[in-house]
């Protein structure tokens, strides 16, 4: 008779059929290290170990867990396997990231995100807030929103905009919205140029650096580049 695991509240079980094929796959992937890693222990008691832990884990972050196992030489432990299933996302990086990816939207883009959760973590915060605040001021409320949102373990996709693109010329954003993204644009770009930022002889280093290095920038985020030097964005 096995020994009875503890549910976690709220949290759906996850199946022990999928935790015994879940450490079949690993000791597929690792052979003898595997064995090694786990001597003495019965791959049944494991797998209802493991079954135990990753109770509320979808079936999509275990494929992402196994997909991350295959760049590593050496077996992961169950805390080391549940990072890799939900990995921790730096809070300043996602907050920049948010912000792009709502000056996007605003302009009917879908924005890029590398995750869900930032997405809708954005939204929690909104759209208006993120956009004319600045990280220090709305840190606080963006951390709170993005760990409660990550800790859900489940996310929609992100969905299609809605709103349609602007008119030549015009934005959906309003004059200050502009001003703020552009900052939050600039503090971006200057942190992969601190020098040239830091020199502070030029002002529009920022851009320069944007329009120089155009690789995954959204089109509006490479025409506010273009707006800030003088050149007319493209068509």
């Amino acid at each position: 008779m096995h020994p009875a695991t503890t549910e976690k509240p709220n949290v759906s079980p996850f199946p022990v059929p999928w935790a015994v094929k879940l450490v079949d796959r690993l000791h597929a992937l690792y052979g003898a290290q595997f064995l090694r890693q786990w001597e003495g222990i019965d791959k049944r008691a494991l797998a209802l170990a493991w079954a135990e832990d990753l109770a509320g884990y979808t079936g999509e972050e275990i494929a992402r867990g196994l997909a991350a196992c295959k760049a590593k030489p050496f077996p992961p432990t169950l805390p080391e396997f549940l990072l890799l299933c939900r990995p921790t996302l730096n809070a300043e990086a996602a907050y920049h990231e948010a912000v792009a990816g709502m000056v996007a939207r605003n302009s009917g883009e879908r924005g890029q995100w590398s995750h869900p959760g930032i997405y809708w973590a954005a939204v929690r915060v909104t759209s208006h807030d993120l956009l004319s605040m600045g990280w220090q001021a709305i840190r606080g409320r963006w951390e709170a929103a993005l760990r409660d949102v990550m800790s859900k373990g489940r996310w929609e996709l992100v969905p299609e905009p809605v709103k349609a693109l602007p008119a030549p010329g015009q934005s959906h954003l309003s004059r200050d919205q502009q001003r703020q993204a552009m900052e939050q644009v600039r503090s971006v770009a200057a942190s992969t140029n601190p020098q040239r930022a830091a020199s502070g002889r030029d002002p529009l280093a920022w851009a320069r650096a944007v329009i120089a290095h155009p690789k995954g920038r959204t089109p509006t985020v490479l025409d506010m580049a273009r707006r800030a030097v003088g050149v007319e964005a493209s068509a």
